[in-house]
Formats: C-alpha cells, sequence, structure tokens
C-alpha cells in the first residue's frame, strides 16, 4: 500500500502536465497530442495481458522488477529527449514512442500489485482492501499535481528526473529486501497454461467481456478529465496549470470524502447496481455540463460530481474482477482487466478530434454518451453477478 501511495505519487509529478507540455512544445492540433498522451494507456493495453499470463507463469517478483526498473529508465529517457531533442522533427515522435513504453512497463506493474494485495488476505477482507488501495492511490493524485505546480516542476523537465530516480530507488530497495525469498513464486498450475489457453479462458467468461467493454466506455470519456480538460483550462485561464492542479486535488479529495457512502451503498445494493448508478451519475452530470456556463466555480462543481461516479465504478470493477477469476489465474484476470486502457489511449485523441471540429461543450456531450453506453453494456452484461459482495461496511481511512 505504501508503495502504490509513493511510485503514483512521483508518476504524478509529470504525467497529468503531458498535455500542457506538449501543447508548449509541439505545433501540432490537439488531436495529434492527444495520440501522444494516449500513447502510454495504448502501451498498457498491450502488455497488460502478457504481463498477467508471464506473472502467473514465472512469479510475480520478476514481473514487478521488470516494470519498476523499466519505468526508471523510461522517464531518465524523457528527460534526455526533453533536454536534447526538443524542436527537432522527430521530438514529438521520441515523445509518443517513450509514452507507449511508460505504458508496457505500468502494465507490468500495477496489476501485480493488485494481484499480491488479494492473495495476502481472504475473500472477505479483499473489498475493503480494493477500496483503501483507490483512496490511497487518489491521495497521491492530489498531493502530487500541486507539488509539482507549485515547485515549479510541473510540464518542466526536472519533473521526469525526479520520478526517475525515485523509480529507480524503489526497484533497488525492492530488489534487495526480497531477494532470496519465496516472495511472489509463481504458480505450479500457472505454469502449464499457455498464453492461448489462457486467452481461451477470459474469452468464454460473459460476465468478465461485458465488464471490459463497459470500462473502455466509461474510461474513453473519463479521460477527458486529465487530458483535454487541462488544454482547455490552461487556454481559457491565466492561471491555467495551477488551476487545473487544485481540479486533480479536488478529484482525489473528494473521491476520499466520497468513498465511505459510496462503500455504504455498494454494500447494499450490490455490484451491478452499484456500476449502473455510477455510469448514470456519469451521464446526466456530463450532459448537464454541457449546458451551462463554463467557469472555475462550474469546473469544480462537475469534478466533484464526475468524482462521485467514479468512486462507485472503479473500485467496484476491481472487485468483480477478484470475484471472476480462478485463485491460479488471478494475475491473468487483472492484467487482462488492463484492456480498459483502449478508453483511456483512444480517449485522448478522440476527445481533441472533437474540440478541432466542434464547440468545447460538445466535448461534454460525447462523455455523457460515452457514459450512456457504458450504463447500457453494464445492464445487458452483469445480470448473472448481481449478488457479489462489494465491500463492507463504511471504515474511517
Amino acid at each position: 500500500m505504501a508503495s502504490t501511495f509513493f511510485l503514483k505519487l512521483v508518476s504524478f509529478l509529470c504525467i497529468p502536465f503531458m498535455t500542457i507540455y506538449l501543447s508548449k512544445n509541439v505545433d501540432a492540433p490537439p488531436y495529434v497530442i492527444g495520440i501522444i498522451v494516449g500513447g502510454s494507456q495504448l502501451g498498457s493495453l498491450t502488455a497488460g495481458f502478457f504481463s498477467g499470463v508471464l506473472a502467473d507463469r514465472v512469479g510475480k517478483r520478476r514481473v514487478l522488477l521488470i516494470g519498476l526498473f523499466g519505468s526508471a529508465l523510461v522517464f531518465l529517457l524523457f528527460w534526455t529527449v526533453a533536454t536534447w531533442f526538443r524542436g527537432a522533427a522527430l521530438f514529438p515522435l521520441a515523445f509518443g514512442l517513450l509514452n507507449a513504453c511508460y505504458g508496457v512497463m505500468s502494465a507490468f506493474f500495477w496489476p501485480v500489485t493488485q494481484v499480491l494485495m488479494a492473495d495476502s488476505l481472504p475473500k472477505e477482507r479483499r473489498p475493503a482492501v480494493f477500496r483503501h488501495r483507490y483512496v490511497v492511490t487518489n491521495f497521491a493524485v492530489g498531493v502530487g499535481p500541486p507539488a509539482g505546480a507549485f515547485l515549479g516542476v510541473a510540464s518542466a523537465r526536472a519533473a521526469f528526473v525526479i520520478s526517475g530516480c525515485s523509480y529507480l530507488v524503489f526497484a533497488l530497495a525492492f530488489w534487495w529486501l526480497t531477494r532470496g525469498t519465496g516472495f511472489g513464486a509463481s504458480d505450479r498450475v500457472a505454469e502449464r497454461r499457455s498464453f492461448t489457453g489462457a486467452i481461451k479462458v477470459l474469452g468464454s467468461d460473459r460476465v468478465f467481456r461485458g465488464l471490459t467493454v463497459s470500462m473502455i466506455l466509461f474510461t474513453l470519456a473519463y479521460c477527458q478529465i486529465d487530458s483535454n480538460l487541462s488544454a482547455i483550462v490552461n487556454g481559457s485561464f491565466s492561471d491555467g496549470v495551477r488551476f487545473f492542479s487544485v481540479l486533480l486535488t479536488v478529484n482525489a479529495v473528494a473521491v476520499i470524502a466520497l468513498q465511505p457512502p459510496a462503500t455504504m451503498i455498494a454494500k447494499r445494493i450490490g455490484p451491478r447496481r452499484t456500476l449502473l448508478l455510477g455510469n448514470a451519475v456519469f451521464t446526466v452530470v456530463c450532459l448537464l455540463f454541457s449546458l451551462v456556463e463554463f467557469s472555475k466555480t462550474g469546473l469544480v462543481v462537475l469534478v466533484v460530481l464526475v468524482s462521485a461516479a467514479e468512486v462507485l465504478v472503479v473500485p467496484t470493477v476491481s472487485v468483480v474482477v477478484d470475484e471472476l477469476a480462478p485463485p491460479t489465474m488471478r494475475a491473468t484476470y487483472f492484467g487482462a482487466a488492463t484492456l480498459r486502457n483502449l478508453g483511456l489511449g483512444a480517449g485522448p485523441a478522440a476527445g481533441g478530434l472533437v474540440l478541432a471540429s466542434f464547440d468545447r461543450g460538445l466535448l461534454f456531450v460525447f462523455m455523457g454518451l460515452c457514459g450512456a453506453a457504458a450504463w447500457a453494456v453494464v445492464h445487458f452484461t452483469l445480470r448473472e453477478n448481481s449478488d457479489a459482495d462489494t465491500g463492507p461496511s463504511p471504515e474511517p481511512v
């Protein structure tokens, strides 16, 4: 849990400001910048399934080390490209490739941490851990961007160095502390399962397929908050960078504050209705926001209400994936669940295309329509899983 907080914090010194950095240093339309920013999610999408199967086959420790050392290298290469190749013709391409590599390395790390938490606890305690992990993650997200903005490293090269060195130090510490132990050892049954066999198991799971499609649609819309909204805010207000960091902090604080009531609701109505409620809230909020005046106050209200939808949807998905996964395929399922990153990868480009072609108000209509489609998928595919437990009563965090 501590590693989740630390690594997410140092990542968010620079990752949320990628769109702003590129808009200042690359002469390209919004959808091209969106493609570059979305490269990390597409990289994660490509590697997620394979990292999960590998973790089940060769051991979670090895896969974690690949992700940690690889992420450190990518951040340091970001700094190298930003220092020596800025303004060059190949700068956007190099940045896009490195962003995709960061996504690949993230897929070798973040899904496996969820599996380790699940493996170390009895089934009845896992929903609470997934929700608490989500709170910790958002606390890091709340601290990282304003720290980067007010220390002057947001949208600057120094953030890449800080993140890269932090990952490197943590990777070395993790390697030293776990060497010679059985930490994250592979499962003998999983060692005999091929990639093709894992695909067949996942493909036959109707609920998992529906859950994945719904999350692709939800993240396609939700990622606009972290990507294209930053460009809109930066262009609309003189203190756009700092105000956007404040919005990210508002999002994190709202997620933390809304966690207890969201847990209580999820416990009472079950996972299917929780997902339906979250997608419905997201849809209504986005469609209504397209009709109101664009202002700082309105943006804060938008972020708070979207956070309410987020806290209902995202932790519940982790709980359902854990419920669906056989014990020997838990890493495979969590790795395959990164297919939701297709939405995160395509979202910045799709939103950028909307902004380039239409008024900014239609971006929120686009988000609302995606939320409505996600609601429909959940409604028609997750009926048989309505009695799964989504967590304990609210606990202080």
